[in-house]
């Protein structure tokens, strides 16, 4: 096996280090577009936030069947939650859930250089995290029963992504 895979603590330290100044930066654009992420909860809210932080950045390994299916919502990127977030917030609750839809929001972040390089590969990663994501989401009711976006989730999926990245 080559050593190409064998990395030093200091290569895993700046990793870690150039990780968490873009959780900070995501978390700073996030802070403000959406006011009031700061803002203390009450305990009941706080546990629920921490349940829906949970299905975007999960602690634990996934099921074995559900590898696939969470390794596309490990895919996704900062600026990937952004826009979702971001535009689940400007169409509010009651609207859908449209991978494609929060394909267009990624695109549309405002102060954010880049394109989305493979539109049709990034769908399907969305599409797919979406799905795996969509029964969780249900449960916690941040969807309704028709895959709608409620009014708890509109106020929760930005608060669960700064407090992941903050």
């Amino acid at each position: 096996m080559a050593d190409g895979w064998d990395i030093d603590d200091a290569e895993a330290d700046s990793w870690l280090e150039e990780w968490a100044a873009e959780d900070r930066e995501a978390a700073a654009y996030l802070a403000e577009r959406v006011p009031g992420l700061g803002d203390e909860v009450s305990p009941d809210d706080a546990r629920w936030l921490d349940a829906l932080t949970e299905t975007i950045s999960p602690s634990d390994l996934p099921d074995p069947e559900d590898i696939e299916s969470a390794s596309a919502v490990m895919a996704l990127e900062h600026v990937d939650w952004l826009g979702l977030a971001l535009g689940v917030r400007r169409r509010g609750p009651g609207s859908a859930l449209d991978p494609a839809e929060v394909q267009r929001d990624i695109a549309d972040l405002e102060d954010v250089d880049g394109e989305i390089e493979d539109p049709s590969g990034h769908l399907a990663v969305l599409e797919a995290a979406l799905l795996h994501l969509g029964p969780q989401w249900r449960d916690l009711g941040v969807l309704d029963a028709d895959d709608r976006l409620t009014a708890r989730g509109v106020w929760g999926l930005p608060r669960a992504l700064h407090g992941t990245w903050s």
